[in-house]
């Protein structure tokens, strides 16, 4: 016979496994990267969290902020998550989650989540990447309280990206 607190740890330690700590926005707004001044995680009417503009808005033609990180393959990147993701379950979508698409083998990846990977996407965005260097622009003047979005078509995404039945939205 299996104890009840027995049980009740091998549930509790379960849960904690399948655990996504990227879906509790306290956790989501203390440790993400701020790279984008004047704005705030919350809850989107888009999807899930989305980025949200603070009380002084943003002019048309702003930059919001300069986009670094490491240039990899995108077999590279893959590897690397192969290896390390199984280890760091509920933390996988913290640590592989940000990148952007310099083409149909490259990647740019973050090994941190910045704000700029909770802005969601739409197809009447209202902010834009711009290259050399990549960069968030604004496309029209953003109010306070309005999301941020931008239009994930305009990346060089790979074929299985946005064929991906979850992806639908795009």
């Amino acid at each position: 016979m299996i104890n009840s607190s027995h049980q009740g740890r091998a549930q509790s330690l379960s849960e904690e496994l399948n655990m996504d700590v990227t879906q509790d926005l306290q956790f989501v707004r203390s440790v993400v990267v701020d790279n984008i001044a004047d704005t705030q995680i919350d809850v989107s009417e888009l999807h899930g969290f989305g980025l949200f503009c603070q009380e002084s808005g943003f002019e048309a033609g702003q930059e919001l902020c300069v986009l670094d990180g490491q240039v990899l393959t995108i077999e590279h990147y893959e590897k690397i998550e192969a290896l390390v993701a199984p280890n760091i379950l509920a933390y996988k979508n913290y640590i592989f989650m940000e990148c952007n698409y310099l083409g149909a083998d490259k990647l740019l990846v973050r090994p941190f989540r910045t704000k700029y990977s909770y802005i969601n996407h739409s197809r009447t965005p209202n902010v834009e990447l711009k290259r050399e260097p990549l960069r968030i622009v604004t496309l029209r003047k953003i109010v306070a309280g309005e999301e941020l979005t931008i239009d994930y078509r305009n990346e060089p995404l790979p074929e299985a990206y946005v064929n991906n039945p979850v992806k639908d939205f795009l």
